[in-house]
């Protein structure tokens, strides 16, 4: 589907994010998204030249409606079928209050998985790379979905480009060097670096499980009805409690831990139980991006 450059940010980086309250999260989507309009609006398509400044891109940030934004971009994606509202995946959490009420973005798996693998074939394959490309990983880098997005494997191939892009690409060597994130979220970037690289070690694939950052989201413990002798079984207790929420997942491997696509994002189903008088049997969901 044709879509703008914000449109195509704002279907990426608004999946998973909750729709009806404020979240840190959220509030970095936005104010990149910001950046990515003023960009669009300021780029002339009769030279082909972006035209741009540091201090432009901030005063726009500073400027603009944050919720008017986001009311915009999800309405324009919702009607075109491209963005819905959700449960949050945390109703289905065994220690999840039931009178908060939260619904999160999902986008249309096909088109949120087309946009990613335009930029995969144009990163991580030889040839040229598109101007609107470079700008929207720097804006998913800005807003730290790149790090959600994208296997450990994607962003040090995709980061590896980026060098060489500084010095051959008028409009990396002038955008790239720009931050919009603020000093805490700067530390974020080097946290997510770093949670990234040690997820790919044996040692390291439980921090997020021990320690979820940011959002509870990311450690889910889905308790089953009863102990379950075969991995099968439990995986399909899971499943029809995640489904029976609305919530639409893909299977893509099965076994004793089984990684499953819930609304576009990958999770490891991690067999457990909780200690006490009785243990809760269950499968703990933990953020996948190997």
């Amino acid at each position: 589907m044709d879509l703008t450059l914000s449109e195509r940010f704002a279907l990426i980086s608004f999946n998973g994010k909750e729709s009806e309250h404020r979240e840190t999260a959220k509030q970095n989507v936005l104010k990149v998204l910001a950046a990515a309009v003023f960009l669009e609006e300021n780029y002339d398509p009769a030279t082909g030249k972006w035209n741009f400044n540091e201090e432009g891109i901030k005063a726009a940030i500073k400027k603009a409606n944050k919720k008017a934004l986001e009311r915009t971009y999800a309405d324009r994606l919702q009607s075109k079928q491209l963005l819905s509202k959700v449960s949050s995946l945390l109703g289905c959490d065994l220690f999840y209050d039931e009178n908060i009420k939260l619904k999160t973005y999902v986008s249309e798996t096909r088109e949120f998985e087309c946009q990613l693998d335009l930029l995969r074939a144009e990163f991580l394959e030889e040839g040229p790379i598109s101007e609107e490309s470079i700008i929207l990983v720097w804006l998913l880098q800005e807003s730290l979905c790149f790090f959600e997005v994208f296997s450990v494997y994607e962003q040090n191939k995709i980061t590896e480009r980026l060098t060489g892009l500084r010095s051959e690409s008028t409009l990396a060597r002038a955008l790239y060097p720009i931050t919009v994130r603020s000093l805490w979220s700067t530390v974020v970037v080097g946290f997510l670096r770093i949670k990234s690289q040690a997820a790919a070690t044996e040692t390291g694939k439980g921090f997020n499980f021990i320690f979820p950052f940011f959002e509870r989201r990311q450690s889910i413990f889905i308790d089953t009805e009863e102990y379950f002798p075969n991995a099968q079984l439990r995986l399909k207790n899971v499943l029809d409690r995640i489904s029976s929420q609305g919530h639409v997942y893909e299977v893509l491997r099965d076994g004793a831990v089984p990684v499953v696509k819930i609304d576009n994002i990958k999770y490891e189903l991690i067999p457990g139980a909780i200690s006490g008088k009785m243990p809760i049997h269950g499968v703990r969901l933990r953020r996948y991006n190997l």
